[in-house]
């Protein structure tokens, strides 16, 4: 259960002020006066109204590195997530990027009259059963098309066509609902616990009928396993695509097919533990994966979480998550999040960098494919 202002003083009290989160945290490299530490020491102090009305809540990332490096296994997230939504009850609210194009889309998303017909977005040669109790869950990958495909080169619906088809290819017919709605993650995030339950309960019914729900967005992944569990109290099966790929690997043929880095997204890696297998995955189809100066646990993120804080501090981190990969010599970038494909591509689309960052940013979903293809 995530951990809330109200229950958590206690928990801080354990805080040894070693000052660990505050030196593991990717935002203090770029934005001075940031730390996580004094956070703490403020909630623990009295200070909460301080902390809260500064709006410094919003500039965290969210991307949990200062909590897996907490000797006390501090829920520091849980606590940002609260600040959050008591921040957003008083209007001191975050940036959040493109906010003109995305919330009128999950506004009238979230109305029970409204009916996505996800199925649109698939091509003819992907192959689904409306039977089976196996479901892979679409997300909003396909959402993210319009807006971004054009600007950035991010192509939602390649990537959900690209993980059916892979699913395909090992043996995987899944389900796909029409009327599936947003995970509502990013809402969770920016503090707003009341569109996120709007979302969770109309998708609650139909989930619960598959003994199984696959997903290729680590978001959507930790949110329906972990936020519908502990705050809706609804139990799924949840599993992302490279897990399934990884139980799937005597039916992976193996050739040389050169170097690739890999980017463990905040959500599927510090959040959920998937680090292995992506990485066997990839091995399985030939790739040699070259790790990164900083990776699995200690991988640095995408640097805009939840669209929120878009920003020049953000942009460095981006810069040099880039430059580790350039550093690597590998020519393609392999990402698992739709949302770490859009920020790093948005980094090379940037006129002010371009030519800087010469390597192919690719969807894990999109390489799989292409190799289950092949053979």
């Amino acid at each position: 259960m995530a951990t809330t202002i109200a229950d958590a003083r206690n928990i801080f009290i354990q805080c040894y002020q070693c000052g660990v989160c505050s030196g593991s945290c990717p935002k203090s490299r770029v934005l001075p006066g940031f730390l996580p530490r004094r956070m703490l020491f403020q909630m623990i102090n009295g200070f909460e109204e301080r902390q809260l009305e500064s709006g410094l809540g919003w500039e965290c990332l969210t991307c949990g590195k200062c909590q897996v490096h907490c000797p006390q296994g501090i829920d520091i997230m849980g606590l940002v997530r609260d600040m959050r939504s008591k921040m957003t009850s008083r209007g001191v609210n975050g940036l959040v990027a493109h906010d003109s194009i995305l919330a009128p889309m999950y506004s009238i998303m979230a109305s029970p009259a409204i009916k996505p017909k996800k199925s649109m977005y698939l091509s003819d040669d992907v192959k689904t059963d409306p039977n089976s109790k196996t479901l892979f869950f679409i997300g909003c990958a396909p959402h993210l098309d319009a807006p971004f495909r054009d600007d950035v080169g991010f192509k939602g619906i390649d990537v959900t066509n690209d993980a059916i088809k892979a699913l395909n290819l090992v043996g995987i017919v899944p389900a796909v609902l029409d009327d599936e709605k947003c995970c509502a993650h990013d809402y969770l995030w920016r503090g707003d616990r009341a569109v996120f339950e709007a979302f969770g309960r109309q998708n609650a019914a139909a989930l619960q009928k598959f003994d199984t729900i696959i997903t290729a967005c680590p978001e959507c992944y930790r949110t329906l396993a972990v936020e519908y569990k502990d705050l809706l109290g609804i139990e799924l099966n949840v599993k992302h695509l490279s897990e399934v790929l990884a139980e799937n690997i005597d039916k992976i043929k193996s050739k040389d097919r050169g170097e690739v880095t890999y980017h463990d997204s905040c959500r599927l890696g510090r959040f959920m533990n998937i680090y292995d297998e992506p990485r066997e995955a990839l091995e399985a189809a030939g790739y040699t994966v070259k790790e990164m100066t900083e990776s699995r646990e200690d991988a640095l993120c995408c640097g805009v979480p939840t669209w929120v804080s878009c920003n020049d501090e953000n942009k460095k981190i981006r810069e040099q998550k880039l430059d580790y990969a350039l550093a690597t010599g590998a020519k393609r970038l392999v990402v698992p999040c739709p949302k770490c494909e859009i920020h790093l591509k948005c980094l090379q689309a940037d006129l002010s960098e371009e030519g800087k960052y010469p390597i192919e940013i690719v969807n894990f979903a999109t390489v799989m494919k292409e190799s289950l293809e092949e053979d």
